[in-house]
């Protein structure tokens, strides 16, 4: 299977028109796998959730992040500042009751999904174990035993992307005691923060294990025109610099 990883779109209809023209250049691919954040600091929600509607036969994985929680009430104390509580504010205001529709019925809740794709265990989650919403995942949070039983371990949340091949200690001596688990996000398609301004997703190959990260230009410019005044301009500025 080839998968289409996509995180963190956050209302950037840009850059996501980009990332959808640039698989179909590519070509044949089986499947989307959705990390979450398809809303929030970006200026078209809306306009995203209808493009993400029409992956639908193709997706298999579709995941609330922390922004889907929180504009259903969750954890707003979790934002580090009041821009980021304001923009979220700002965010459920314009959201359509197609939108919230979509939101609430459409995507899985949990922020994570157990799947079993070409006979290998995966785990899709917008941040970690700990916490499926707000977690933080870094190098320090994959020698966590908890993950050694899957194959792959596919994130978002960051921005910031990885892949990484992590090995456990392993009663089996034919892999000399060694299980590998291999990680990956695919960073972020609306706001990266890996100092890349391009938006970002990655395609892997379930079966041969080659992974993909792609970075696409997209005219970040004309996006920024469609930002709103009630927006602080944090949000409108960091998209060009990728921070």
């Amino acid at each position: 299977m080839r998968l289409v990883l996509l995180s963190d779109i956050h209302a950037n209809v840009t850059a996501l028109q980009a990332v959808l023209k640039d698989i179909e250049i590519i070509g044949e691919f089986d499947a989307y796998a959705i990390l979450g954040d398809l809303v929030n600091y970006g200026p078209r929600p809306n306009e995203v959730i209808r493009m993400v509607q029409q992956l639908t036969p193709k997706t298999i994985v579709n995941l609330w992040g922390n922004h889907e929680y929180s504009i259903f009430g969750g954890s707003l104390e979790r934002f580090s500042t009041d821009r980021g509580r304001a923009v979220l504010k700002y965010t459920n205001s314009i959201l359509t009751e197609e939108s919230r529709h979509y939101l609430d019925e459409k995507m899985n809740h949990q922020g994570f999904q157990e799947s079993h794709v070409d006979q290998k265990q995966f785990l899709f989650m917008h941040g970690n174990l700990d916490d499926a919403y707000w977690g933080k995942f870094g190098i320090e949070k994959m020698n966590d035993e908890r993950y050694a039983k899957y194959a792959y371990v596919i994130s978002g949340h960051s921005h910031i992307p990885h892949y990484v091949e992590h090995f456990f200690s392993s009663e089996n001596a034919e892999y000399r005691n060694k299980k590998r688990t291999i990680f990956i996000n695919p960073g972020s398609v609306g706001q990266p923060r890996n100092h890349n301004p391009f938006a970002q997703y990655g395609i892997l190959n379930t079966m041969t294990g080659n992974y993909e990260h792609r970075s696409i230009w997209y005219d970040v410019e004309e996006e920024q025109k469609l930002f709103s005044n009630s927006v602080d301009r944090f949000y409108k500025e960091r998209i060009k610099l990728g921070i």
